[in-house]
């Protein structure tokens, strides 16, 4: 009897430690996985895209102001009064329409002087020439030289101070009124009546409308060189109506690349400064007036087949450009994923997106992350 309760007694215990010692193993598996779950929660979240073919087009979306090819600034001759202004700003005006009309009362009574001392002359020559005649009535050889020297000399003054009469009335009528070099519109009247030009502005500014009007825009490189000079560009106006307006490609320009130095985005990433070509756009259209907003839009067909991601998963640093894929390792209590570097080589890219090589097809690469990453971090992965 003793023996059957001492052996119920054991096995009871044998229980009591199986019992035990399950239990030990799972609280020591559930702190392991409640650990491991809340490091996990501690890791840089990240988010991912898989690598796939595409076709990377480039687009430029920009506007200006229509500006008239031609800005010709005129004024009068310095110290001239002005006497009247016989056009209104914004006016057409033509070749030849005489625009202010000056004075200048120097300049006219320098010319009555020029013109006192002409009749002048011409009393004295009426005396040398009567001198002349009597030398020789008289036969008085020395006489007749002398006076037939000093009529000469008197011509000679004469047609001189005609010559100076003539120069001073072209330069006064030339002065007197300001006139259009060529057809135009009327952009800027500064001159007053009464007074004299204002220092460092033009009476008026003349704008050509017979050349048209232009835009210049700064546009990325990579889609200037899908233009030509003579090209037909479609572009929309906006002004009292929005309408579709051609013009032709005129000018393309290299502009500053800013050394390709590098910039930081607000992502953290570093990417070079885009080169820029200066484009200029004619447009010869009868109803322009100038300054109407031209909006302009230009894409550039990308290769078929690129492999394409997100910009926003490009980075670069000194080394080089490369990306974060995402590497997944098995372990015993579930499965961890790691960033690592791939260097990639950038063939192009635009707002949204890059074209690159270095990477395979639908291979995961992080787009987005809540800290800063380093190769071989650990990382969250999250939809």
């Amino acid at each position: 009897m003793d023996l059957e309760t001492n052996n119920s007694r054991g096995k009871t215990g044998k229980r009591w430690l199986h019992v035990a010692t399950v239990l030990m193993i799972a609280v020591f598996v559930l702190s392991t996985l409640l650990s491991n779950t809340l490091y996990g929660m501690t890791l840089p979240k990240v988010s991912t895209q898989s690598v796939g073919a595409g076709q990377l087009d480039q687009t430029f979306k920009g506007s200006a102001f229509l500006k008239p090819v031609e800005r010709r600034e005129l004024s009068g001759q310095s110290g001239w009064q002005v006497t009247k202004v016989l056009v209104q700003k914004d006016e057409v005006v033509h070749k030849g329409q005489i625009l202010v009309q000056y004075n200048n009362e120097d300049a006219q009574n320098q010319l009555q002087t020029e013109n006192t001392a002409l009749n002048k002359l011409m009393v004295s020559m009426e005396k040398l020439e009567y001198d002349y005649v009597q030398a020789e009535h008289n036969e008085d050889q020395g006489n007749i030289l002398a006076a037939k020297a000093a009529v000469e000399s008197a011509k000679l003054d004469i047609s001189a101070q005609q010559q100076r009469i003539s120069d001073l009335t072209a330069k006064l009528a030339a002065n007197q009124s300001l006139l259009a070099p060529f057809d135009g519109k009327v952009a800027e009247i500064n001159a007053k009546e009464g007074m004299a030009g204002v220092a460092g502005a033009p009476d008026i500014l003349l704008l050509n409308t017979q050349q048209g009007y232009q835009i210049n825009l700064l546009i990325p490189t990579l889609i200037a060189e899908s233009l030509t000079l003579g090209e037909d560009i479609e572009v929309q106006l906006h002004g009292k109506d929005t309408r579709s307006i051609s013009g032709k490609v005129t000018k393309l320009e290299g502009a500053e690349s800013g050394n390709n130095a590098l910039t930081e985005t607000s992502g953290g990433q570093m990417e070079k400064s885009v080169e820029t070509t200066q484009l200029t756009v004619l447009f010869q259209d009868a109803s322009l007036v100038g300054n109407e907003r031209a909006e302009v839009t230009i894409t550039k067909k990308g290769k078929a087949g690129a492999m394409v991601v997100s910009k926003t998963a490009v980075r670069s640093d000194p080394s080089g450009t490369f990306v974060y894929a995402v590497e997944e390792k098995q372990g015993p209590l579930g499965n961890a994923f790691h960033a690592v570097r791939r260097n990639v080589k950038v063939v192009e890219s635009n707002e949204q997106a890059t074209a690159i090589e270095g990477l395979f097809p639908q291979e995961a690469v992080i787009v987005e992350s809540s800290e800063p990453l380093l190769d071989g971090s650990r990382v969250r992965v999250v939809e």
